[in-house]
């Protein structure tokens, strides 16, 4: 299991291999591997835990579904994974806003549907995040908070710091990658 477990390049590339051949095991792989890290990162923005579950399901659909969406020359799966959990929940957290706004006291929000199936890893999946975060440089955190949380695209981060877009892009890959990194070293 060695090298295997820990998300080599070289497995990346085989199991990107098989799902383009349409193999359902490499989805049920990838879904084993790094459920818990998408789960953890869509719960630091969504606090209902019937749309985290949705936005888990919508990441990991959308790689089934277009598995050349994913280029592993450019890309670490666990990044590109979690960058996409992070638009689907920013959009989903801004669309229950608005919503929240123009369905005032309708009742169309309900409460959180209790605890998550596996509550132990969701909480060991938020510290970690967290540890993760916490040993990112200033400069990176605010990069993606920036573009993740911001609502602003790497171009408008960049104006707004003052520096190049490919700083932005490069702060943005390391942000994931620690991220990613440290989620998978906590075996989340």
């Amino acid at each position: 299991m060695g090298a295997e477990r820990g998300g080599s390049a070289e497995w990346e590339r085989r199991v990107h291999v098989r799902l383009k051949a349409g193999e359902a095991a490499a989805l049920g792989e990838l879904y084993d591997r790094y459920a818990r890290l998408v789960h953890a990162v869509a719960a630091r923005v969504l606090d209902d835990e019937k749309a985290v579950t949705d936005v888990v399901t919508e990441v990991f659909t959308q790689l089934w579904r277009h598995p050349e969406s994913y280029d592993p020359a450019r890309y670490r799966l666990g990044t590109w994974l979690v960058t996409g959990v992070c638009r689907q929940a920013d959009q989903r957290a801004r669309d229950t806003a608005h919503e929240a706004g123009t369905q005032e006291g309708s009742g169309a929000l309900a409460e959180a549907p209790g605890r998550a199936p596996d509550a132990a890893g969701r909480a060991e999946g938020v510290r970690s995040a967290d540890a993760a975060f916490s040993s990112m440089t200033t400069r990176t955190r605010v990069a993606l908070h920036l573009v993740y949380t911001g609502n602003l695209d790497y171009r408008r981060a960049a104006a707004r710091l003052g520096i190049t877009e490919h700083e932005v892009l490069h702060r943005l890959r390391t942000g994931l990658q620690m991220l990613s990194d440290g989620l998978r070293e906590e075996g989340v």
